[in-house]
């Protein structure tokens, strides 16, 4: 950890963690009037955004304007996946992504204070890796949502790797795209293992870049593992690009 700051991002955890306090408890006072995943994103966007400043952490988002038109809006349900770098990604893309995704999270982050609460609230969908019968309910009800018009996030890598580099991706969130006929948009995350490191707390300010690939059809394609070896295939090229930079 040398050469990583200190006194700022302790600061920032000490206050951010009242600030999150906070913002879950107005989160579940206004539920009763906008419900809960209404009440999330007029509140946790936020608070996010105001942390991330904190911290020195700026966001950039590219390629979202040449996606089509239905998917930037939410009128299509998608697949978004992606990389997973670092403990921020699912906060910060919460605050940068226009659309309103739900995310896949482990079923362990349900028991965290505050945090596990604000997400039950949200109405993400939990998957317990340990349980196969509850994580292949957890997959139908990702499923469901998805016919529904709901589009979600998932980083099929399943965990993030010590060095931040890509591992293969696993097979769950590609069957869901192809069982639900639905698009797979690839997303590379480029910055998040500098800013903050698996293992690590003290934050690091800098860029957190999410570069936006194109619409993978999940009708293209034979089967889900095909589609799979597609998108993580596009994944890697983001990646490539964003380090040429």
């Amino acid at each position: 950890m040398a050469g990583r700051p200190l006194l700022r991002p302790l600061l920032v955890w000490i206050f951010g963690a009242l600030a999150l306090a906070l913002s879950v408890c107005l989160c579940f006072l206004l539920a009763p009037f906008l419900g809960g995943p209404g009440a999330f994103w007029l509140v946790a966007p936020r608070y996010i955004r105001g942390t991330a400043r904190a911290f020195g952490i700026r966001r950039e988002l590219e390629g979202w304007e040449a996606l089509p038109p239905d998917l930037r809006s939410g009128g299509r349900p998608a697949v978004f996946i992606g990389n997973h770098t670092s403990l921020f990604d699912p906060p910060l893309m919460i605050s940068t992504l226009p659309c309103r995704p739900v995310f896949v999270a482990k079923r362990e982050l349900a028991r965290v204070p505050f945090l596990g609460w604000v997400i039950w609230l949200a109405d993400f969908i939990f998957i317990d890796r340990r349980d196969r019968n509850a994580a292949l309910a957890s997959l139908e009800e990702a499923a469901v949502r998805i016919r529904a018009g709901q589009s979600i996030v998932a980083f099929p890598e399943g965990t993030r790797s010590q060095e931040g580099c890509l591992q293969p991706f696993k097979k769950g969130a590609f069957a869901l795209a192809f069982e639900a006929g639905v698009p797979v948009v690839p997303l590379a995350i480029h910055g998040g293992p500098e800013i903050l490191p698996k293992g690590g707390w003290r934050v690091r300010g800098g860029l957190y870049r999410i570069t936006m690939g194109s619409p993978l059809e999940s009708s293209a394609y034979p089967d889900a593992e095909a589609l799979r070896l597609a998108a993580e295939s596009a994944v890697r090229e983001l990646l490539g690009k964003g380090d040429g930079r």
